[in-house]
């Protein structure tokens, strides 16, 4: 696991929460809001209608980027809760087979 690097690369990034009840939930980073807060979503309970503000103290950043989501977000296009829930997806499968 990584730390959090420089705040305009964490855009589409897979993070995992370290406290709160929602501990060890994946997420992706939706928007970046300062060197300490980010919005993140995970297309389920967090859609992304409803981004959870997180202190990055309180996420690990993985080295996994969702490069297309990253890329809308970047473009300011919207991104559906169904591209959310298939790169989190594609994430725990590539986590599986290793």
């Amino acid at each position: 696991m990584l730390t959090g690097g420089k705040s305009e690369n964490w855009l589409g990034r897979l993070v995992s929460s370290s406290a709160g009840r929602d501990r060890g939930r994946s997420y992706l980073v939706f928007e970046v809001l300062s060197e300490r807060l980010v919005r993140v979503v995970d297309g389920i309970v967090r859609g992304v209608d409803r981004p959870k503000e997180k202190n990055v103290k309180h996420l690990w950043f993985h080295a996994e980027t969702a490069a297309g989501v990253a890329k809308k977000l970047a473009r300011g296009e919207r991104v559906t809760n169904n591209e959310i829930r298939q790169a989190l997806a594609d994430f725990n499968k590539a986590g599986e087979s290793e």
